[in-house]
């Protein structure tokens, strides 16, 4: 005989029960018998009989209970989730990302239903809501020229290097600092991982570098105090139409003075014949892909780096480099977005 009430016992093993219940109705067990081993009335063993031969055993078996009826109708919900699918500034919000306290104000005052915060991961999960960190744009970003660049002159610029059997690079430079970043690691609970790096500031390695969606990369090391100008892009230039000797190059570049330099328009206009560069929209890092590359280096290739001076430095980034070269898997990575 079991001990608890049968209303206090599991849907799983109160199922087990019913199925018992009448096996042994079966077997010719007096019903208040099997109401007294079972702790349930014998109202209940009745309609379990009674169930059983109506519907077929199968009746018996356990189901969810479907719980209180949502707060939300069918018809709000698909609003809500039209509302979800603007940037919060649409609705008079301060910006535009979407909190969950934003959400619940957004459904009490847009549809006068006031939700529990305990409830609101549950409804943002039907919503097919996921938590993201966001990408960062500039607030001088004109979205206007980003969607000319994605519709109009990117797929002019993919469709001239098809015609030509042109190398599509995107290009950019970047400094990597004798200060790594220190990313996480796996341990043990009762460690605290340490790793000890270098804290001088100012002391950093300039490269310039391509990649392009087959994997192929190139990349040049600025010499000690060099800066970046029109002389080391075109110096750049000239390394990747010699890694790819014979091609059509196209290079797309975003804005900076280095690239529309009239150094590099000139060398440019003397070399049309197998290279042509286009220049990024302002304020629109997301669309170089070259971005990518130096994210990798920096957090993965030189994760807790013990780089302690300059010299070290410029070992470690050639290193780095030219491992990531070496990887066209890797390289056609950043451009499966």
């Amino acid at each position: 005989m079991i001990e608890k009430d049968g209303r206090s016992v599991p849907h799983q093993i109160m199922e087990e029960f019913r199925f018992a219940a009448i096996k042994l109705h079966a077997q010719k067990v007096d019903v208040a018998v099997i109401a007294k081993t079972f702790k349930v009335s014998v109202q209940a063993v009745y309609s379990w009989i009674s169930k059983s031969k109506q519907r077929g055993i199968i009746s018996l078996k356990s189901t969810k209970t479907t719980g209180r009826p949502p707060l939300l109708s069918n018809d709000q919900f698909n609003l809500l989730f039209k509302y979800l699918r603007q940037p919060a500034s649409k609705l008079d919000y301060a910006t535009d990302l979407w909190s969950g306290p934003r959400i619940r104000h957004l459904i009490k005052h847009r549809l006068g239903i006031v939700y529990h915060p305990k409830h609101m991961p549950r409804l943002l999960r039907r919503l097919g809501l996921v938590m993201k960190f966001p990408e960062r744009r500039s607030l001088e970003q004109d979205p206007k020229a980003v969607r000319e660049w994605k519709t109009v002159r990117l797929p002019e610029i993919m469709e001239d290097a098809k015609n030509r059997h042109s190398l599509v690079f995107y290009a950019d430079e970047s400094l990597i600092s004798l200060i790594p970043y220190v990313g996480r690691t796996w341990t043990f609970p009762d460690k605290m991982p340490k790793v000890r790096v270098s804290g001088k500031r100012g002391q950093h390695v300039g490269v310039t570098g391509a990649v392009n969606a087959q994997g192929r990369s190139c990349f040049d090391l600025t010499a000690d105090k060099e800066k970046f100008t029109a002389v080391t892009f075109i110096r750049f230039i000239r390394r990747l139409r010699k890694e790819f000797p014979g091609r059509n190059i196209i290079i797309i570049a975003d804005g900076s003075s280095t690239h529309k330099a009239k150094l590099v328009i000139s060398y440019q206009n003397r070399h049309k014949d197998w290279l042509r560069i286009e220049i990024l929209p302002a304020y629109s890092p997301e669309l170089n892909f070259s971005e990518k590359a130096w994210g990798f280096i920096k957090t993965k290739a030189r994760n807790g780096s013990q780089a302690s001076n300059k010299e070290q430095l410029r070992e470690e980034t050639l290193m780095a480099v030219t491992d990531l070269k070496k990887n066209k898997k890797r390289v056609k990575t950043f451009f499966s977005k």
